[in-house]
């Protein structure tokens, strides 16, 4: 590990109190250093709060020396001698020297003015670089890790003698040219501005497959009915497939293009060709499990950065209002308080075959596959619905007490259902879907009112659905029977608007054989395996049925 060293031109004051005491600058922050570097030559200044982030991040100790001599300590943050804050003008210390032989030298040498400037030893976690004029680049530093502070004579120091004391000096820290980083940004620009082809091509995909559907539907009935017309609608129908086949083809292309850029840009960082980019967000996820789940592809799908992440909720639907000149405009709060504390979990399932079988049955390897990720939704889907929000769930939706709840009978009626449905905020309510579970399902069927069956089924894409109140219902079997109090059969949501799916690390099915220890007993095994959490971000979308007495 490489430590950068900087001397911060400033003076250092001893206190005149008796106590061997010293204060002053370290670095002002914001400010372009000398020209530093030889071949290629750069100045330098830390960005603010850069700092205070890597004082609070401190996972050492960090020291107060002489001249960078980690023999010849001073004070130290361990035993609180040396305290370390950054203000509006940069990084501050005070420090109560240690009164060892070294320890006085060093503050005699400060109170006689010998040792007058300040210096640092870091290593830098991240850096912006831009081209300011030919050959003279400018560096950000906008995270670093901080090491020690020191106490210098000379602004200038050798790389030889720092050497010697075994520390090493960044003469020339790595400078990807500009070019290079200008044409990064603009593809990564470009990516972003599709970052949803994925769910795009899957959309026109199954659109495809309904068109083809539609054309077969009327073959055969243009085989019974030989008319004009039905020729006609024959070839609309296939005119309209083609269309579709048409835009699915330059999807795929303009997604061909975008991998390649990805490419390009992996071997710009870096990264290799199996592992994450940022640019890749998270588009493959409702590719793999959107066929899968109706849940889960309506879910909304953040990025799940890091270890931890803050999810805040809508706490009211306010409107716009007209105001006076000079009046406040009203703010929609978020109540970030109580927001939802995600976290990635892990979610997989594996599957085993004998090497022979794999041998002899050629599509069963796409098979397990398409199978694995297939559960993996399917348990993701239960999860939204119905997960307790363990270490190893999601926070579902029927056990947050955040919720709106409706109190509803074992035998359900028709007033129940229209509380449950009026307790979604109406600008919600058209996009919603009915979730039941089968046994609760089968009572709501049989709800007569005014003679008729409120359950109706209509024809959706040539699958017959039911739906109440023109609203789909889709029966889930995760869900509560509804046979005992407290339980909840059934939900009313607009999942899109509700719901947020947090995605750590995409759907990766692994193949484990050869060079394995499954190798062994001649099996391969298949894993599919997730990292994702997911909470409900607005409550004025969602409501449930709770059982009552």
């Amino acid at each position: 590990m490489k430590m950068e060293l900087r001397v911060q031109d400033s003076e250092l004051r001893a206190n005149s109190d008796g106590t061997l005491t010293v204060s002053g600058y370290v670095n002002k922050t914001g400010q372009l250093s000398n020209i530093l570097g030889v071949t290629k030559r750069f100045k330098e200044k830390i960005s603010r709060g850069a700092f205070s982030r890597a004082i609070q991040s401190a996972s050492r100790d960090i020291d107060f020396l002489a001249e960078h001599n980690s023999r010849l300590i001073l004070a130290s943050t361990r035993n609180d001698s040396l305290k370390l804050t950054e203000d509006e003008q940069g990084l501050y210390m005070e420090a109560t020297i240690t009164p060892t032989s070294w320890g006085k030298d060093a503050y005699t040498l400060i109170e006689s003015r010998i040792y007058r400037n300040m210096s640092f030893g870091f290593r830098t976690i991240k850096d912006n670089w831009k081209l300011i004029e030919t050959n003279l680049y400018e560096r950000t530093i906008t995270e670093l890790e901080l090491f020690e502070v020191s106490v210098v004579k000379n602004p200038a120091y050798s790389q030889s003698t720092i050497a010697a004391r075994s520390i090493e000096i960044i003469e020339e820290p790595e400078i990807r040219e500009i070019e290079e980083i200008q044409v990064e940004e603009e593809k990564v620009k470009e990516i972003r501005k599709e970052q949803d082809l994925d769910l795009q091509i899957r959309k026109i995909q199954i659109e495809v497959e309904k068109q083809k559907a539609s054309v077969s539907s009327v073959e055969r009935m243009f085989k019974l009915s030989d008319s004009n017309s039905s020729r006609s609608y024959l070839e609309r129908t296939k005119k309209v497939l083609e269309e579709k086949r048409n835009e699915l083809s330059k999807l795929q292309e303009e997604q061909k293009m975008i991998e390649e850029l990805k490419e390009e840009i992996r071997e710009l960082q870096g990264v290799g060709a199996g592992q994450s980019t940022i640019s890749k967000q998270v588009a493959p996820i409702t590719e793999l499990l959107e066929s899968t789940s109706d849940v889960v592809a309506k879910s909304r799908k953040i990025k799940l950065v890091g270890q931890e992440l803050k999810l805040p909720y809508e706490t009211g639907l306010s409107d716009a209002e007209f105001v006076l000149d000079g009046d406040p405009i009203p703010e929609v709060s978020l109540n970030l308080a109580e927001a939802t504390k995600l976290s990635p979990k892990r979610i997989g399932i594996a599957q085993r075959f004998s090497n022979v079988l794999l041998n002899e049955v050629g599509v069963l390897e796409e098979h397990s596959k398409s199978k694995l990720v297939s559960r993996v939704g399917k348990k993701i889907e239960e999860e939204i619905l119905v997960g307790d929000g363990t270490l190893t769930g999601l926070h579902g939706i029927a056990p947050d007490v955040l919720v709106p709840s409706v109190n509803i009978a074992i035998a359900p009626t028709e007033l129940l259902l229209r509380a449950l449905y009026l307790k979604v905020n109406s600008e919600y309510r058209p996009f919603c879907k009915w979730y039941m579970s089968e046994q609760y399902f089968e009572k709501v069927a049989k709800i007569i009112v005014n003679g008729e069956y409120i359950v109706k089924s209509k024809t959706v894409d040539n699958k017959v659905v039911a739906t109440l109140w023109e609203h789909e219902i889709e029966v889930n079997n995760a869900m509560s029977a509804g046979d005992t109090i407290g339980q909840v059969p059934i939900i009313f949501a607009d999942i899109a608007n509700a719901y947020t799916l947090a995605i750590s690390k995409d759907v990766v099915v692994t193949k484990l054989g050869k060079d394995s220890i499954v190798s062994v007993s001649g099996n391969t095994l298949f894993m599919a395996e997730m990292y994702c959490d997911g909470s409900v971000h607005n409550y004025q979308a969602v409501a449930i049925g709770t059982i009552s007495a």
